[in-house]
């Protein structure tokens, strides 16, 4: 007979999570919310781009575009463009390029088909919170583009809060730290 013990069964009911929760704030006190850390700040010249719930769709697909346009333009400068590398011996003859881009475009010739570039570079949207919508949104936008590669990760970011009692001062004092935990989502946009 087989043994009466049913195997056991891990649920996934909300009530069964490992870490355990953040004690209740006592009566009196507030918290204040920090910036998230090593956040460095998006520039023109980035190509990290944080977008916030209230940041513009529309401004956000033009500055990744504005990226995607500015590496196309620096990896071809710099000789890092497939055509850049055949346009380097202008002695060559016809032939000798013909078969140039032959050898690139077989299988295991180390470059692709078309002959587009091989590292333009890629740019990345970051959100976290309610900016996750907007970097799905964004993502989806430059996925229906036929010259452009899509990736998404997802992630968790640790946000250090203040625990302020009432008759302290902001920032200072000896107050409690608190940890919590945010879903971050990282959208990686390149050429193809």
């Amino acid at each position: 007979m087989a043994p009466e013990n049913p195997p056991e069964s891990h649920s996934q009911l909300p009530g069964d999570s490992t870490k355990p929760k953040l004690p209740p704030i006592p009566k009196g006190s507030t918290i204040r919310r920090r910036p998230i850390p090593t956040r460095a700040p998006s520039t023109h010249a980035s190509r990290r781009i944080y977008v916030t719930a209230r940041t513009p769709f529309r401004s956000v697909t033009a500055r990744v575009r504005k990226q995607l346009d500015k590496n196309l333009r620096s990896a071809s400068a710099s000789g890092k463009a497939f055509t850049g590398r055949l346009a380097g011996d202008k002695n060559a003859s016809l032939d000798d390029r013909v078969r140039a881009i032959a050898a690139r475009s077989r299988p295991g010739g180390g470059g692709n088909a078309i002959g587009l570039l091989d590292d333009a570079g890629e740019v990345v949207v970051l959100g976290t919170g309610h900016a996750i919508q907007k970097v799905v949104e964004v993502a989806m936008f430059f996925q229906k583009q036929l010259d452009c590669v899509v990736q998404l990760r997802t992630g968790s970011v640790g946000a250090v809060d203040d625990v302020v009692e009432d008759g302290e001062e902001e920032w200072g004092g000896e107050g409690q730290e608190r940890v919590r935990m945010m879903s971050s989502l990282e959208a990686t946009i390149k050429l193809r």
